[in-house]
């Protein structure tokens, strides 16, 4: 391969964030053995045909100026004019750690989030704001400095299925928004912190009906102490897949698996059912089986603190997220995750019209004088011998 070989043709066909994993895949594979950037680039050649793009183009051209200390680029048919558009806030010296780990500054356009690159002023990677499907900010646990990490799901990066996008995670601090400017910090935005401000800030410019979704304490909260922020809730839970240890977050309308890469986000649409598993005295698992339509994978959660279940139960049976019966229900009628209250409501409404219809057919079931426990599993057996406390809990049905 000549020295002198363009790859940018690289990111028009394989673009960031939507096709990260494939697009450093080509690059390694290219920088390992030379010969074959030929046959990837006819590969791309095609792809782009698909799209209507004739030939990838040898270069970026830039539109617009500078602004900000940002150069606007057209990346070609793969991008969708990331940091174009009016510039409504950027935060300087903002630390990502997914998809890669560094400091850029975070720019937010009235058409797309970006990081760009402080010394180069180049956009790195990005999503637009029509690309984004759900968006959390979670407390970041274990650090003595109170901390978020804003958590961005583009559409097919939930980790579900066999999707290769990556999700977007970015790490704010407390206190006031010093490094922040632009437009967007006199919109009538709260601005006496990072998080009030980017939590504005992203639930005006994201599409309609979609909203930050936070950790709430009415919905899920840890029973383990935080010993470094004694009297201060946590949020999460830790567990582990495989040897990798992370944490679970019981949300609204969905959990969430963080911050190690890749991130999943589990909505109770996608759910088929919820079960435990390897009960101890000390520890229990969480698998989590996903719909059919999803790549019909179960993802077992391990090492969760026994202390732990009566909130994690309390939270599965709220939802009859231990219910497989109820899944065609919730997939009929999918919750809007990061939807506005009153959109929640409806959903609400819905779900729970669903339930009480089904309730209402188990009653027509019911057979007298048969005992109630002949419908609970060995599961239940298990964590009364392990601990007569803990409530027995449902296995769910397959």
């Amino acid at each position: 391969m000549p020295k002198s070989a363009d790859l940018s043709w690289i990111d028009e066909a394989f673009p960031i964030p939507s096709q990260h994993s494939l697009n450093k895949s080509v690059r390694d594979i290219i920088a390992k053995e030379p010969k074959h950037s030929i046959v990837f680039r006819n590969i791309g050649k095609y792809i782009l045909s698909l799209k209507g793009v004739e030939e990838p183009p040898s270069k970026k051209r830039k539109a617009g100026s500078e602004k900000n200390g940002v150069k606007k680029e057209v990346k070609g048919a793969g991008d969708v004019g990331l940091g174009k558009g009016d510039i409504v806030i950027t935060v300087k010296e903002i630390s990502f750690s997914i998809p890669t780990r560094k400091k850029f500054s975070l720019l937010l356009t009235n058409s797309s989030m970006s990081a760009v690159n402080a010394a180069t002023g180049a956009v790195e990677f990005g999503v637009p704001w029509s690309e984004i499907q759900y968006v959390a900010c979670l407390p970041v646990p274990d650090k003595a400095a109170r901390q978020w990490n804003f958590c961005v799901f583009p559409k097919g990066a939930e980790g579900l299925g066999d999707g290769s996008a990556d999700a977007l995670v970015f790490t704010i601090p407390d206190g006031a928004p010093k490094t922040a400017t632009g437009d967007g910090m006199g919109a009538g935005h709260d601005t006496s912190t990072y998080k009030s401000l980017l939590v504005a800030v992203f639930d005006s410019l994201l599409d309609r009906g979609t909203r930050v979704l936070e950790p709430d304490e009415k919905v899920f909260h840890s029973a383990v102490p935080q010993s470094h922020r004694k009297g201060e809730k946590a949020f999460h839970v830790k567990a582990h897949v495989g040897s990798k240890e992370g944490y679970l977050f019981f949300l609204k309308n969905g959990i969430m698996w963080a911050f190690k890469k890749p991130l999943i986000y589990f909505s109770f649409a996608a759910i088929e059912s919820v079960s435990y598993t390897s009960i101890t005295k000390r520890t229990l698992n969480l698998s989590i089986h996903v719909a059919e339509e999803r790549g019909d994978a179960e993802f077992e959660f391990s090492m969760i603190d026994q202390e732990e279940y009566a909130g994690i139960d309390t939270y599965i049976k709220r939802n009859r997220l231990n219910d497989a019966s109820m899944a065609e229900a919730r997939r009929a009628k999918k919750h809007n995750v990061n939807g506005k209250e009153e959109e929640d409501g409806e959903d609400a409404g819905n779900l729970q019209k669903a339930l009480e219809e089904l309730e209402d057919e188990e009653e027509e079931d019911y057979v007298p004088g048969k005992d109630k426990d002949d419908d609970e599993d060995e599961l239940g057996s298990e964590l009364e011998d392990v601990n007569p406390d803990v409530p027995r809990a449902k296995r769910a049905k397959r």
